[in-house]
C-alpha cells in the first residue's frame, strides 16, 4: 500500500535476576539416577526466553545473585528500567520499587512457599522447570506463557510517550463517547479531568485538532497519489458495491492525510469523529474514514472512528499483546439467540494480526439516504471468519476497568437475511453466554462499544489489566 510503513517498536529494558540455580537438596541426587537427563542452566532458561521477546533488552546476569546485590542494581538504574523478570520467589522491597514484575518459580531448584503470595501486587507469574517436562509441548508452552507476561510488561511500557491524536471539533473527547449514561454523574468538564488524569498515568497523551485542519490538508493532497491508493484497494477487494471511483478516491485522500498527521504531531494512534459527524460536517460532507482506519489498522497503526478513545486504547494495547489492531463496533446482546453482535464500517483486513488477509468488499455507507446512495466516501465490509474464538475488550479509562468476554465467531449470514445490510458494513456475531452478558450490562462504565480480538487471548488481558493496577471484569463468568 502506498505510504505504508511499519511502526516504530520501542525496546523496553527489564532487569533480570536469578535467585538459584540446577537442583537443590534431596534432588540432587537425581543425576546418579539419571546421568543422561539434561538439567537447564540459568543461561539455557533466559536465552529460551529471549527467543521468544522480540524488542526486549534483557539487563543483568545468569549467575545466582544475592537479593541485596539485586535490589542495589535496580535502584541504580531505576529511571531507565521497564520491568524486572526474577527467577525465584521475590526478595524483600523488590515490591517496593514500583516496577512491574514477572515472576518465574524454577520448579525443581527450590521449594515454592511463599512464592505466588502477591495478590493485589503488579506481578505476573509463571513456572520453568530446572528438568525439561516429557512433553514438549507443555514445556514450550511454559516459555510461551513466560513470554506473553514479558510481553504484558513491554506493552504497558510502550504506552509511556504514546500520543493518540484526536480529530474533533469538541476537544478533547469527541462527539460519540463519553455518553450520556457516562456523563450522568459529574458531568464533561469533571469526567473529562479525571479521564485524561488516568490518560496520563498510563504514559498516554491526548492531542485533539480540528476537522477544518483535515479537511484543509485533502484538498491539498496529490490527486495521483490518492488514485494510486484507490487502485490498490480495489486490486485487492472482492468487489465494489454501491459507490464508486470518486467516492473511494475520496477515502484514499483522507487515509493519506491521517497518515501525514500522524507523522506531523509524531503521534501513534489516530481517532477521527466520522460517521455522522463527518455526514452533517458545516462544510459539507467528509469522506467516510471506514477504508482509511482499515488500512491503517493493517499497516499496523490504530486508528479508530467517532472519537472513541477507550476503544482505542484497548486496541492499542490489544496490538502490543496480540498482533492485532482488533475489530472495534457498536455492541449487542442477543438474549434469545445467545449471540453477542459487534458491527461498524471499519475493520483490519489482517485481523489475526499476521500476514493472513481476510476478504473485503469497497461499500458505500448505510446511513446514506436511498437516492444518495453512491456518496459519502468508501467503507469496508470485511467478511470476518467464522468457527474460531475470539476474545472482545474494552478499557474504562475513566474507572480503571477491563470488561472481558469470549466466544465463538458464527456466520451472521445463516442468522439474518441481508446481514451485511444491517446497520454497519463489517458485522460479527459471537456465540457466547448472552443471559449472563446482558444481566451485568454496565453501559455506565464500557460505553457502547467493544474491541473484538481473533483468538483466546483472556489471560494476557488480565495480566495487562494486573500491571496497569484496573480491575477485571469478566462479563461471561
Amino acid at each position: 500500500m502506498v505510504a505504508s510503513a511499519t511502526p516504530i517498536l520501542w525496546d523496553v529494558r527489564i532487569y533480570v535476576a536469578f535467585s538459584s540455580s540446577g537442583l537443590f537438596g534431596s534432588t540432587q541426587t537425581y543425576p546418579l539416577h539419571h546421568p543422561l537427563q539434561h538439567i537447564l542452566s540459568n543461561g539455557e532458561m533466559l536465552r529460551a526466553v529471549q527467543e521468544r521477546c522480540r524488542g526486549v533488552e534483557f539487563i543483568g546476569q545468569t549467575d545466582v545473585e544475592a537479593p541485596a546485590t539485586t535490589l542495589a542494581n535496580i535502584e541504580s538504574q531505576r529511571d531507565t528500567l521497564d520491568g524486572v523478570l526474577y527467577f525465584g520467589d521475590l526478595p524483600d522491597g523488590l515490591l517496593e520499587t514500583g516496577l512491574p514484575i514477572v515472576a518465574v518459580y524454577p520448579l525443581w531448584s527450590q521449594w515454592q512457599y511463599p512464592y505466588l503470595a502477591y495478590e493485589g501486587e503488579r506481578v505476573l507469574t509463571a513456572t520453568l522447570p530446572v528438568i525439561p517436562d516429557a512433553s514438549e509441548a507443555t514445556f514450550s508452552a511454559r516459555l510461551d506463557h513466560i513470554a506473553d507476561e514479558v510481553r504484558a510488561v513491554q506493552a504497558v511500557a510502550r504506552m509511556k510517550g504514546r500520543k493518540v491524536l484526536i480529530i474533533t471539533d469538541k476537544p478533547v473527547l469527541g462527539q460519540y463517547e463519553p455518553t450520556g449514561l457516562q456523563l450522568e454523574a459529574e458531568g464533561w468538564d469533571a469526567y473529562e479531568e479525571h479521564y485524561l488524569a488516568n490518560l496520563s498515568h498510563l504514559g498516554a497523551e491526548a492531542i485533539a485538532r480540528p476537522q477544518s485542519e483535515m479537511v484543509a490538508r485533502m484538498k491539498q493532497v496529490d490527486e495521483t497519489q490518492a488514485a494510486r491508493v484507490a487502485e490498490e484497494w480495489v486490486e485487492d477487494a472482492t468487489g465494489v458495491e454501491g459507490t464508486n471511483e470518486t467516492q473511494i478516491r475520496d477515502s484514499a485522500k483522507l487515509y493519506l492525510v491521517m497518515r501525514e498527521m500522524l507523522d506531523d504531531y509524531e503521534a501513534d494512534a489516530i481517532t477521527t469523529e466520522g460517521y455522522g459527524v463527518f455526514m452533517n460536517y458545516a462544510d459539507g460532507p467528509i469522506p467516510s474514514q471506514g477504508m482509511p482506519s482499515s488500512q491503517l489498522c493493517t499497516d499496523g497503526f490504530v486508528a479508530t472512528s467517532e472519537t472513541l478513545v477507550d476503544s482505542l486504547i484497548t486496541q492499542q494495547l490489544g496490538l502490543f499483546v496480540t498482533g492485532s489492531t482488533g475489530f472495534n463496533g457498536d455492541y449487542i446482546v442477543d438474549e434469545d439467540n445467545n449471540k453477542a453482535y459487534i458491527g461498524h464500517c471499519e475493520c483490519p483486513f489482517n485481523p489475526w494480526g499476521d500476514d493472513r488477509r481476510a476478504p473485503y468488499v469497497i461499500r458505500n455507507l448505510p446511513q446514506w439516504p436511498i437516492e444518495e446512495q453512491e456518496k459519502g466516501g468508501a467503507s469496508a465490509q470485511v467478511l470476518l471468519p467464522a468457527a474460531e474464538t475470539v476474545t472482545v475488550a474494552k478499557v474504562s479509562v475513566h474507572d480503571r476497568k477491563l470488561s472481558l468476554f469470549s466466544g465463538e465467531t458464527v456466520d451472521g449470514e445463516k442468522l439474518f437475511p441481508g446481514w451485511y445490510d444491517i446497520l454497519c458494513r463489517t458485522k460479527l456475531a459471537i456465540d457466547t453466554d448472552a443471559r449472563k452478558l446482558l444481566q451485568i450490562l454496565d453501559w455506565r462504565t464500557f460505553g457502547n462499544h467493544r474491541v473484538a480480538f481473533y483468538g483466546d487471548h483472556r489471560e494476557r488481558f488480565k495480566s495487562l489489566a494486573r500491571l496497569m493496577e484496573y480491575e477485571v471484569v469478566e462479563k461471561d463468568r
